[in-house]
């Protein structure tokens, strides 16, 4: 069974599970940040910034994350 990859970014969750093997950084990024707060390092990566990037955090967006109590 795959394990779920879900990564925070900028106040959002993304379900990366689907995409993990595609990515161009390779799975071990993605899987290294699991369940945390990406933010800074998605952020710090040029490409990231480029629209094919960015139409992809829409298909994979699970929505804000929740605020804790």
């Amino acid at each position: 069974m795959t394990e779920n990859i879900i990564i925070q970014i900028d106040g959002y969750l993304f379900d990366f599970t689907s995409y993990v093997d595609q990515h161009p950084g390779g799975s071990s990024i993605l899987k290294k940040y699991n369940g945390k707060d990406a933010t800074d390092i998605f952020n710090s990566i040029k490409e990231h910034n480029e629209s094919s990037s960015l139409e992809l955090l829409d298909k994979f967006c699970l929505g804000p994350t929740p605020k804790e109590k």
